[in-house]
């Protein structure tokens, strides 16, 4: 597939693109990383937040005006916030594989439905529906290319040393009961995904600011809600690319701003996840190492989230595919099992329904461990 690159060589200067002091360009603890990654307070995130949000109205749902206004909007952003050129941003079309996801769907209702339960069942009807409108979707969007859109920065050092951060902006919605697709809802997509989405670029901001030893690169993924579509096809086309590199994993951003403690079965804030692939499965070691390499910043970055490590598949979102090819990968996200959004996957998802504040942390975890990735400063 034809890939369209563009190099940040003759940008104009943008006011409000991170500006560090020169004690700070190069970072000699984690210290320094904190005041780095603090630079970018909680309001300057949450406006970044607000904007995706309403940059695509009223969806960003695959085949509707907004999903189509959201890669223009991501690619200005990140042209803004990167004011130097020093990294270089892909626009990766692709053919969805929806054939595969239509697969995906059916095998899962077969394995987790079908032979569990019988026909008459409430649950086995709910979800026939769910899977019968995913296939027709799927069917109706065949012919929509999708975008996957990509910024690098290489390491000046160890430019073969890399990481991936990931996260998925489209959207979708599902009638509550029926678990039919209800495309014509509006669909904010604040937590799902736009949490993510504009922690991504947070982090795209800090980076541009520094000189990286190590390469870091950020991926925007299409078609997540439609069988994961788009991570599929990036893994596809640079498998072979990223297993000649000293390749450290994939970090998947997914759903990173509800938090509640009236709704969490273990009340209490900041309790969040970190998914990996189970004990006994072949690349769970991978997985764990990438984790605490990780975490070992992170968790020294903010005090008001936790990201347990959870070694239970979680199989709902684009680390999928790179588990599919022996890659190293972990989701960051909500507790999924305590704690998940009562508003996921609905007309609802507005950013006034999120905790901003445990959000922020997220973002003041993420960048601070994939900093200290970068420049090797783990302990």
């Amino acid at each position: 597939m034809k890939k369209i690159i563009v190099l940040f060589l003759f940008l104009p200067i943008y006011a409000f693109a991170l500006e560090l002091p020169k004690t700070l360009l190069v970072p000699k603890s984690k210290s320094h990383i904190k005041l780095i990654v603090n630079r970018l307070d909680a309001k300057l995130m949450e406006s970044k937040l607000r904007s995706f949000v309403k940059c695509c109205r009223p969806s960003r749902m695959v085949g509707t005006s907004g999903h189509k206004d959201a890669v223009p909007y991501l690619i200005d952003q990140i042209k803004k916030s990167d004011k130097k050129g020093s990294g270089v941003l892909i626009v990766d079309p692709f053919k969805p594989d929806v054939v595969h996801a239509m697969e995906m769907y059916q095998e899962d209702f077969k394995r987790e439905i079908e032979q569990k339960l019988p026909p008459t069942d409430p649950q086995y009807k709910k979800w026939k529906s769910f899977t019968d409108s995913m296939v027709g979707a799927l069917t109706q969007v065949q012919a929509i290319e999708g975008r996957n859109i990509i910024w690098e920065k290489k390491g000046f050092i160890e430019p073969n040393s890399v990481i991936t951060i990931g996260a998925h902006f489209d959207t979708i919605a599902h009638d509550e009961k029926t678990k039919i697709i209800d495309a014509r809802s509006n669909q904010p997509g604040a937590d799902d995904n736009g949490s993510a989405v504009a922690l991504a670029l947070g982090l795209i901001e800090v980076l541009s600011a520094l000189d990286l030893p190590k390469t870091v690169r950020v991926v925007f993924f299409d078609y997540e809600e439609m069988g994961f579509l788009g991570s599929r096809a990036y893994i596809r086309k640079y498998r072979k690319q990223m297993k000649k590199q000293k390749f450290a994993g994939f970090v998947n951003l997914e759903m990173l701003g509800h938090d509640s403690k009236r709704g969490d079965k273990e009340k209490k804030y900041g309790n969040f996840k970190a998914y990996i692939r189970e004990e006994k499965v072949t690349g769970h070691a991978k997985d764990k190492q990438l984790y605490e390499v990780l975490n070992k910043a992170g968790k020294d970055m903010t005090s008001k989230v936790k990201f347990k490590l959870s070694a239970n598949g979680f199989k709902s979102s684009d680390h999928i595919n790179f588990w599919g090819e022996g890659f190293a990968a972990v989701t960051f996200t909500q507790n999924w099992e305590s704690d998940l959004n009562p508003r996921y996957h609905s007309s609802d998802d507005f950013p006034e329904t999120l905790n901003l504040r445990t959000w922020y942390a997220s973002y003041q975890y993420i960048t601070g461990a994939t900093l200290s990735w970068a420049f090797d400063i783990l302990k």
